[in-house]
């Protein structure tokens, strides 16, 4: 998981990422309105705790589904590309907080900041169990396994890990040296552990069945519903066509 599961290295640091069940605790934590969309455009477009607490509702264009950082790392716009699924949460949010320019804001609607959001984030860690103590620095500062900017590291390997093209997520990050986006390729192992569960499966299967059919379009739709890579909605409405299709023979 990285140096932060151990001690400062001067080798290779990878740096941590939630998975599904953390992020999900995650969110169940986090009992203000404002921390908890704050942490979702975070997540779901890769944004640092400085722009969140900076972005405005003109930057956040719903129609063509982009979001405008201004004034970045380095001092640098950027476009980064929202989400359809964003869209219903962020059209509601608009409608019942109209206080401020501000995409979030304080209870005196001032605008968040960092420290502020940042300390309300870490409460949410605790409540999740995630803010798990690794190291003291050389100053004697405590680190922690997960912060705030973890969303953004999750963000950039979800997006290698769905095949997502590398210059692209560099572009979403707003990385200069697309060398520093690659170290999420070094955590993305999706391809690998595909090949490894591939070959590992072939000759598992092979042992068990000689005449079991692994191509059988019924088989593999209950395989993905299995792992949970579809839904149930998904399941029953991919299974009656397969059944209507065998029924009247057509080719899969």
């Amino acid at each position: 998981m990285g140096k932060n599961f151990g001690r400062p290295s001067t080798k290779r640091s990878l740096p941590n990422v939630l998975n599904k069940k953390q992020l999900i605790k995650l969110f169940e934590a986090i009992d203000d309105s404002h921390i908890f969309m704050g942490s979702m455009i975070a997540l779901f477009c890769g944004l640092r705790i400085g722009e969140v607490c900076s972005l405005k509702k003109q930057d956040i264009d719903l129609e063509s589904e982009k979001v405008i950082v201004r004034k970045g790392k380095g001092d640098k716009d950027r476009v980064v590309m929202l989400p359809t699924c964003m869209k219903p949460m962020i059209e509601k949010w608009f409608r019942a907080s109209k206080e401020t320019d501000y995409y979030i804001h304080t209870t005196y609607k001032h605008k968040y900041i960092e420290g502020a959001f940042a300390t309300k984030f870490s409460k949410a860690l605790v409540k999740a169990d995630l803010r798990i103590k690794t190291f003291k620095t050389s100053h004697g500062q405590q680190r922690h396994a997960y912060s705030f900017h973890t969303l953004r590291h999750t963000y950039a390997t979800y997006l290698l890990e769905q095949g997502v093209d590398l210059y692209y997520v560099q572009r979403s990050l707003g990385h200069v040296d697309i060398h520093t986006t690659q170290v999420y390729a070094y955590i993305s192992n999706k391809d690998l552990q595909d090949k490894i569960n591939k070959a590992f499966g072939i000759k598992a299967s092979s042992r068990i069945s000689k005449n079991s059919n692994i191509d059988n379009p019924f088989n593999l739709l209950k395989l993905k519903f299995a792992n949970g890579e579809i839904s149930m909605e998904e399941f029953q409405h991919k299974y009656s066509i397969l059944e209507k299709m065998e029924k009247t023979s057509t080719i899969f």
